[in-house]
């Protein structure tokens, strides 16, 4: 399935230390997410180094679609599960 947590914001893994920036705000930890949870870990061990209050969405976007939470597709329209 195509698609993305709803309010997801897409930072490459690669560019992550020149957007830091971009990161969005949040009144808790920070949710990263992607497809399998693998690059997500990464994400997270590398803000945490540098002080951000993050937490890896386990089982990524594909547990996170299993489980009936809300998509949108890569088109941004809402998916129906």
């Amino acid at each position: 399935m195509a698609g993305h947590a709803v309010g997801a914001v897409n930072i490459p893994l690669d560019v992550l230390p020149a957007l830091l920036e971009d990161l969005p705000t949040t009144d808790g930890p920070l949710p990263v997410i992607c497809k399998s949870g693998g690059r997500s870990a990464r994400a997270v061990a590398y803000l945490q180094e540098r002080g951000h209050l993050v937490v890896n969405v386990t089982g990524g976007t594909q547990a996170w679609a299993a489980a009936g939470k809300p998509m949108d597709a890569d088109s941004g329209k809402p998916v129906v599960l």
